[in-house]
Parts: structure tokens; C-alpha cells; sequence
């Protein structure tokens, strides 16, 4: 069983295994940071860390879009994947995010993620879109009502 806590700056370093381990030390910092104040480009903003027991396997990145309408973006650390974690994550933070009054989570999965597209339609999630994204990549846009 896994359970989401708030990210703090003792999280610094269990980056590694993850797409954020490229990011700078400041740039991580600032993102904690963030988090704690829960805000970024003055909207809603929670990062979340992933555990199992008491061992981080992932994080959550909570966005919000409106006031009632969240993104929910899992990121599960290498060697986890695949095990079903990202699926249980995502629901409890599809959970977190109703409670917090959202109603709607959206998720954008690049179009060669074929993991994530395939969580996205376990978790029920509808194809709204595709589109290009600044970087040229495809971008599936996921909607679901929460």
C-alpha cells in the first residue's frame, strides 16, 4: 500500500530515478518551495511524494488549471514502474483533489507514452484532444469529471 505526503526540503535528494533529477538544485529548491506555499503563477500548486512504507517511489505534481478544474501528473521512480503504483497514486490523488473541491483533473501524456496513456484509460480518463506542444511533440489531452 502507498500513501502521499507533501513534499519538504528534506525531499531534495529523492529526485534521483526521475525526470527531476535534471533539473538544477535551485530549480528543485524553488519547487519545494512553492509547493509548501502552495502557489506557482498564483495558482494552486501541491507536489506530492509517493511512499511505500517508508521509501519515496514517485511524486504527484497537483496543478491547478480554475478553480475547479486540476492536473494531476504522476512521475514513479525507476525500477517501481510497472508494479501498479502510478495507478494507485493517481487515485488517491484524484481523491485528494475532490476533497479539495476540484471537480475535474486533466492530464497531458505525450503521445509516445505508452505506459501513461494506458493508465490514464485504466483511471477512466476520455481523449479530449491532441495537439503539438512547444517542443513539436504530440500531446494527448486526458479529461475525466472527478
Amino acid at each position: 500500500m502507498i500513501h502521499l505526503k507533501p513534499i519538504n526540503i528534506d525531499n531534495i535528494n529523492d529526485f534521483i530515478g526521475t525526470s527531476y533529477d535534471k533539473m538544477t538544485f535551485e530549480e528543485k529548491q524553488n519547487m519545494i518551495l512553492e509547493s509548501i506555499n502552495k502557489s506557482h503563477n498564483n495558482q494552486y500548486f501541491e507536489f506530492l511524494v509517493v511512499y511505500k512504507n517508508d521509501i519515496v517511489i514517485g511524486f504527484m505534481n497537483l496543478f491547478a488549471h480554475s478553480k475547479h478544474i486540476i492536473s494531476c501528473g504522476p512521475t514513479i521512480k525507476d525500477g517501481f514502474q510497472g508494479k501498479g503504483f502510478g495507478f494507485e497514486a493517481e487515485t488517491l490523488a484524484l481523491k485528494y483533489s475532490r476533497e479539495k473541491g476540484f471537480t475535474i483533473a486533466v492530464s497531458g501524456v505525450d503521445e509516445n507514452n505508452v505506459a501513461s496513456i494506458k493508465l490514464h484509460e485504466k483511471l477512466g480518463f476520455e481523449l479530449d484532444r491532441k495537439y503539438s506542444n512547444k517542443q513539436g511533440r504530440t500531446i494527448r489531452l486526458y479529461i475525466k469529471s472527478i
